[in-house]
């Protein structure tokens, strides 16, 4: 559903408006982090949003929530491929060009796996953290359609998503969007995450 996209990626703009997110960024060992954004489903369903972006001060953040507030919906076909989206971070931030401290995946979603093999170990063996925005209210869908209750799809994002010094910040209503999203940036970037490469899952019902 396009207007759960819309929570989520709206959750992001107001982030990296807030003073806290940008005094964070400022307050790390470098100064500045690199951040890619995509919207992703199922195999092979992808859209790079918002290509590598070095932010190192408030113009530059702006300019990042800008970007994301203005581009439009992506037209994704239904499906939960999180090894997929997985693989496809991975790629990116192997190919950036750039070098960091940190580097890590943050992933948002609604929905366990459905297309693909586990690639989280590989991408965890080359020191990438993988941490995790699960959307855990209203119609939740796992394997073959069958529905997933909310405390079986948080227990699933942690134990069989997230990896590495790793979290998971659930978002349990719409109104917690942007809340959650603000707490899981600030937390990240305040332990220094240098690269980053946010997943948001579209949503399709």
């Amino acid at each position: 559903m396009r207007r759960k996209r819309r929570c989520s990626s709206g959750g992001f703009v107001e982030a990296f408006r807030r003073p806290e997110i940008i005094e964070a960024i400022a307050a790390g060992r470098n100064g500045r982090i690199a951040v890619t954004y995509v919207e992703w489903g199922g195999d092979g369903q992808r859209r790079l949003v918002i290509p590598w972006t070095i932010i190192t001060n408030g113009t530059d953040s702006w300019l990042f929530s800008l970007k994301l507030e203005v581009s439009l919906p992506a037209k994704i076909h239904r499906g939960t491929s999180i090894s997929g989206i997985l693989s496809y971070a991975d790629y990116l931030i192997r190919s950036s060009g750039y070098e960091a401290t940190r580097s890590l995946i943050n992933i948002s979603g609604d929905g366990v796996n459905n297309k693909g093999s586990d690639l989280m170990p590989g991408v965890l063996a080359r020191g990438i953290t993988i941490n995790a925005l699960p959307v855990v209210y209203g119609g939740l869908l796992g394997d073959e359609e069958e529905a997933i209750s909310p405390e079986n799809l948080l227990a699933y994002f942690r134990s069989e998503v997230i990896g590495g010094d790793a979290f998971a910040e659930p978002v349990a209503a719409p109104e917690e969007y942007s809340p959650a999203i603000y707490r899981k940036l600030l937390r990240e970037i305040s332990n220094m995450s240098e690269i980053a490469a946010i997943g948001d899952k579209t949503r399709h019902r």
